[in-house]
């Protein structure tokens, strides 16, 4: 009897290359899009009609609440929260 191998059911939990945790001031950013959700927790700003989806922005601060992190871009009004973001670091990517 031949042995079955467990592996196919194992799920990989390995942290993605891109994180919005490692957001820092002076990285570039790639809008990801937001849910509703995500736009009215801490009372973000609405990217719909700011941001293009793929559109890569350079982050000029950043704000850290308790529960969520704001971005503000440069030439974009507004506060984003930034899981609506992946980091592509700081202009070496």
């Amino acid at each position: 009897m031949k042995k079955r191998s467990m592996n196919k059911n194992k799920i990989d939990l390995k942290i993605p290359k891109f994180s919005s945790g490692e957001i820092k001031e002076g990285d570039f950013v790639r809008f990801v899009g937001c849910s509703k959700e995500q736009v009215r927790w801490g009372n973000n700003t609405d990217p719909e009609d700011l941001l293009v989806p793929g559109g890569v922005y350079y982050v000029l601060h950043i704000i850290i609440k308790s529960s969520h992190t704001k971005l503000i871009l440069r030439g974009v009004e507004g506060k984003f929260n930034s899981v609506c973001f992946e980091r592509l670091g700081n202009g070496s990517f």
